[in-house]
């Protein structure tokens, strides 16, 4: 280990039976998975002692075979490939909701490990596709940020289909109504999923106004306060890949930015305390998740509809993501 106020990493951990590390430095403190589908399930922000992260009322289950993803949701950041949202077949494989990465362990070994910089990084082969995962995690001495450069390889002599994304939840003591999103999406789309207690009208919308369930003009800057609806809309016509996510009062905030060109959408969850699997009205929580491919109904209705990626016969495709806490005011 390297010293207090230095970059480091902390190996050798468990957590509910799971391998687990921590990269630090002076301002985060980010506690990643390796056993469960490389989670996040805390990036700490200690000037102000935040965790932007969520967690479900049940927190880290053990492992137990035949569970779903909801199931063993943590609440936290997963990574989704190669299925987003519900079950499909692909190829005759069955993928279950947001399969198979964010259900395997990965292998990981630190690359780097100095005292301004580190680096690990993690891969895994999946099982149901023929496909390799590989990302780094990288921490320097500059400032507040998490960068996750990755790529998919296809491990097979013919072109194969696939959605990609990031499972980003926020819930409190970060997440109330007092929060404001801003991004560079151009338009809004509410499909026909049937997610309960619809807040939205389904559409296409020019950011950030929808129209509402209630009759009412919905502004999508502004975070819901808790209620008995849950949704979600897609975000898309990105400018530029970002969105910033704080509380204007206090000017903390966490800005995420990706490639669009690689992801064009952004999924926008909303949990605001429907009833219903698994909730039951007890969370509170939204998801802002970039992602190449939608609706939720998974990678069959993606292919069909022309948002699934392609990865060509042995080839490969890259993305980097950053995850950096600002203080400064977000309007909206």
């Amino acid at each position: 280990m390297l010293g207090r106020q230095g970059c480091r990493i902390v190996s050798g951990l468990t957590l509910k039976g799971y391998q687990g590390l921590i990269l630090e430095n002076r301002w985060l403190q980010i506690w990643v998975l390796p056993g469960k589908g490389s989670d996040i399930v805390q990036f700490l922000y200690k000037p102000a002692d935040v965790d932007f992260t969520w967690s479900a009322a049940w927190g880290l289950r053990p492992r137990r075979e035949g569970l779903s993803f909801l199931d063993q949701y943590e609440g936290g950041w997963q990574e989704v490939f190669p299925n987003g949202g519900t079950l499909a077949d692909y190829q005759g494989a069955p993928l279950d909701q947001h399969d198979e990465v964010a259900g395997l362990p990965w292998n990981w070994q630190v690359v780097e490990e100095r005292v301004d910089r580190v680096v690990v990084r993690l891969q895994v082969d999946l099982l149901k596709t023929p496909f390799r995962v590989e990302k780094e995690l990288t921490l320097t001495d500059q400032g507040p940020v998490l960068t996750v450069s990755e790529r998919v390889q296809n491990l097979s002599p013919f072109p194969q289909r696939a959605m990609w994304g990031h499972h980003l939840a926020f819930g409190p003591p970060f997440l109330t109504p007092n929060c404001r999103i801003a991004t560079g999406a151009g338009t809004v789309l509410v499909g026909q999923e049937p997610v309960g207690a619809r807040r939205y009208r389904p559409g296409r919308y020019a950011w950030p106004f929808v129209d509402g369930s209630d009759g009412a003009r919905h502004d999508l800057r502004r975070v819901p306060s808790p209620g008995p609806e849950r949704d979600i809309v897609y975000l898309t016509d990105f400018k530029e890949g970002y969105y910033r996510l704080g509380d204007p009062a206090s000017g903390l905030g966490l800005a995420v930015r990706w490639d669009h060109g690689m992801l064009p959408y952004c999924w926008y969850w909303q949990e605001l305390g429907a009833n219903g699997y698994p909730w039951y009205g007890r969370h509170y929580n939204i998801g802002l998740e970039p992602f190449a491919g939608y609706p939720t109904h998974g990678l069959r209705e993606a292919m069909e509809n022309g948002s699934a990626l392609t990865v060509d016969a042995h080839g490969e495709l890259g993305l980097t993501v950053s995850i950096a806490v600002e203080e400064a005011a977000i309007g909206g």
